[in-house]
């Protein structure tokens, strides 16, 4: 069982990948407003790689109720342990 830290730790590589960003540190504060290239496009894009890569499934609601990485971490963490 995975706990927030190394679920964080993944999901940033994903976030690294996905935005073209190899420097970039996950913050729970961190949003799309703060990074140029998390676009509506990234975004989408964000959320299918999370879900295979954890093997999880978010609903519409609760990827549109996501104001930052700290609340999408927190619905990751509720599905994964």
């Amino acid at each position: 069982m995975a706990d927030r830290k190394e679920l964080q730790a993944k999901a940033e590589g994903i976030f690294r990948e996905v935005l073209d960003a190899p420097d970039l540190k996950l913050a729970d504060e961190l949003s799309a407003k703060d990074l140029e290239n998390w676009d509506s496009l990234n975004h989408i894009t964000l959320v299918i790689s999370i879900e295979e890569s954890f093997e999880v499934k978010f609903s519409t609601r609760e990827v549109m109720g996501w104001k930052n990485v700290g609340e999408m971490l927190d619905t990751l963490v509720s599905k994964v342990t």
